[in-house]
This record gives structure tokens, C-alpha cells and sequence, in this order.
């Protein structure tokens, strides 16, 4: 609607029909009695409080010294008192949860993740690879970088995951950078070796840009879960040396590409349908130049279980005397994402490896208590 010009001496007025919804006042229905109190309620109310805070202000600022005063200063205090005390109650609450309060100011919080695509160049509808960055502080940086990822049967795959940001995140916490990769997926037409293929490019990737992240290109590692398990070992077995990863955590792997063979809650890779083929099983392509490797087995994993690929892969290396950690739980379920039965020995493995950051008066600590 667009405003007529008004006549000398009146008040502007809109053009055309009122809108349907509008109710001239003269039409509309009086209040109810039960309406009134209510509304009359709340209205007193606001006047009353409105007024009140305005004589606060002015006895404060007009007779600070006078009994008046005196008696709104100690009101206003204890007010303040009780949103600091409720405020610092709720902070001890949510630190008690793992909630961590963020200083935007002080920039006491974690820098943002940053996406990358891996080929941008390519169609997203076709294409939807990519990777995410999670960097710790820079004054607690160890210069050491985790490449994750999740697993998925090679059918799924994203950054979300439980096997993907919160392991990141885990890495974060000690210092270590993570890269999170969402690969392609066979689900989605695009068979093996795809998703090596997106390793390869994602670790040439995170090595171009190791400095400008502040971190130390010669230290670069992949871990795996599940499928994503076959497919870091694979980087670790089969990539060219110049980006095979320097060291290995495999979480309830697949390494046999015909696993399970008895009594399984899923069927093995079949090349027909684009899974691995079984000469890509990773204990094969074991040699003297794969990298240390920390693994985790699950005993009656039903998927991957530890006596088809972890039990395997572990005497491969053993035999090309390849070095490595190997616990196994009999607990857990297979997809258990982050539990205390590996993480524990796989933060005091890479602590060993020197990939965990320490602040500069730990080293000595440690030195004094090994001495001891």
C-alpha cells in the first residue's frame, strides 16, 4: 500500500481497503471480566516496578548517605551478589559435564574448523569428498597431524560421526592436529580403489599445507576405524613413500577383505558389487617400510573380529619386524567409536612417539620422575 498525499491539516491515511485481519475498534468485542484483573495485574505491576526502579536510581544518586540510600545500596548488592553466585553455580555445573565455558575475548576456545573440498574443481553432486581441519591452540600445538577415518562398510561416510569430529577432537586435546577425511562411498557409485584414491589426494594435500598449519610435515599419521581401518592400512602398506603416513592406529580393523568367514553379522567385500578385492587384504602388502602401528581388536566382533584381521595384520608385522601395540577387549562392540580400553594405551603410545604435545616443564618432570 502506498501513502496518499494528505490534505492540509490532516494526518497521513493509507490507500485502498483495510486488510482482512484489521478490526475497526468500534466492532470490536469489549473484554471479559476474567480478562481485566489479569491484564490490569500486569500492567500495575509494570508501572509499580518502573517507578520503583526510577526512585531507586534517583535516592541513590540524589541522598547516597541518607537511610534511604543506604537501603537501596544494600538491596542492589545482594541482588548482584545472587546473579554472581547463580552464574559461577551454573560455570562449576557445566565444567562437571565437560562443558567448557568459551572467553571469546580472551580467545580461550578452539580455533574453528576449516573445510576443505578435495577436488574442487569437481561436480559436488558427484563429488562430495572432502576434508575438515581441527587445529589446537598455537601455543599447544605438538607440530604432529592425524588423518581420521571413519568407517561405514564403504557404504557411509561423514564428519559427524562418532568415529570421525569426536576423535578429532580427542587428538586436539593432546595437541595433534586432525584432518577428518569424508571419502567416496561405493553406496554412492564409486567403487574401490576410490577411496584410496581420495587418500592420496588428501594426504599430498595436508602435506602442501603442513607449515602454513604450523606443523611438522615429517610427522603426518593415519587412523582407521572399521572399513576406514582397511583403508589407512592400505595408506600405510600401499601409498607411494613419499606420502605414506609415519605411523598407523587401526581401531577394530578390517584387514581381510573375506572377513567375517563364519558366523558373521555381515557379508564380506565382494569386487563384483566394487568392495576391495581379497588381494588387496592388507596383511598382504605388509613390508620392512610400513610404518609403527598401535592396533585395537575386539574378540567376538562380529564384523571384524581380531582373530580374522587384527591377530593377522599384527603377525605380518611381527614377521617384517615392523614395530607395534596391540590391545584387544572383549566388552565392547565393534563401531564403539572412543573407549578408555584403547584410548588410554594409544595416548601413552603416541606420548612415546613423541607426537603429544607437553608443556615446557613436563620433559623435566618426567626426566625426575624416571630417575626416581
Amino acid at each position: 500500500l502506498k501513502l496518499c498525499q494528505p490534505r492540509c491539516g490532516q494526518r497521513p491515511r493509507l490507500a485502498g481497503p483495510a486488510p482482512a485481519h484489521a478490526t475497526p475498534m468500534a466492532q470490536r468485542e469489549p473484554l471479559a471480566p476474567s480478562q481485566v484483573l489479569p491484564l490490569g495485574i500486569a500492567v500495575g505491576v509494570g508501572i509499580v516496578s518502573g517507578a520503583a526502579t526510577t526512585a531507586a536510581a534517583a535516592t541513590l544518586l540524589t541522598a547516597p548517605e541518607s537511610p534511604a540510600g543506604r537501603l537501596v545500596e544494600k538491596v542492589l548488592t545482594g541482588a548482584l551478589r545472587l546473579l554472581l553466585g547463580r552464574r559461577a553455580r551454573l560455570l562449576r555445573r557445566r565444567r562437571k559435564k565437560g562443558a567448557v565455558a568459551l572467553d571469546i575475548k580472551s580467545g580461550n576456545y578452539p580455533p574453528m574448523p576449516r573445510h576443505f573440498a578435495l577436488r574442487p574443481d569437481a561436480d559436488p553432486r558427484e563429488d562430495q569428498s572432502r576434508y575438515v581441519v581441527y587445529q589446537p591452540a598455537p601455543d599447544k600445538r605438538s607440530g604432529a597431524i592425524m588423518i581420521v577415518i571413519p568407517g561405514g562398510n564403504f557404504d557411509s561416510c561423514e564428519v559427524n560421526s562418532h568415529e570421525g569430529q569426536p576423535v578429532a577432537q580427542w587428538f586436539v586435546n593432546m595437541g595433534i592436529t586432525a584432518v577428518v577425511l569424508k571419502y567416496r562411498c561405493v553406496s554412492q557409485g564409486h567403487y574401490w580403489p576410490a577411496q584410496l584414491e581420495d587418500w592420496e589426494e588428501c594426504a599430498r594435500q595436508v602435506l602442501a599445507h603442513a607449515e602454513a598449519w604450523g606443523c611438522d610435515a615429517s610427522r603426518i599419521g593415519v587412523i582407521g576405524f572399521s572399513a576406514g581401518g582397511h583403508l589407512a592400512a592400505s595408506a600405510a602398506c600401499r601409498s607411494h613413500p613419499s606420502i605414506r603416513p609415519k605411523i598407523q592406529i587401526l581401531v577394530y580393523p578390517s584387514i581381510d577383505t573375506e572377513t567375517p568367514r563364519k558366523d558373521g553379522n555381515i557379508d564380506p567385500w565382494f569386487p563384483d558389487k566394487g568392495y576391495p578385492a581379497p588381494d588387496t587384504s592388507c596383511y598382504l602388502h605388509v613390508d620392512q617400510i610400513t610404518p609403527p602401528a598401535f592396533l585395537a581388536g575386539i574378540d567376538g566382533d562380529r564384523y571384524c573380529p581380531a582373530d580374522e584381521n587384527t591377530d593377522v595384520y599384527a603377525t605380518a608385522l611381527r614377521k617384517e619386524g615392523v614395530p607395534f601395540k596391540y590391545v584387544t577387549n572383549r566388552k565392547h562392540q565393534h563401531g564403539c567409536g572412543l573407549k578408555d580400553w584403547w584410548t588410554v594405551g594409544c595416548a601413552q603410545w603416541l606420548q612415546e612417539q613423541g607426537w603429544v604435545f607437553m608443556p615446557p616443564d613436563e620433559p623435566d618432570k618426567a626426566a625426575a620422575g624416571g630417575a626416581a
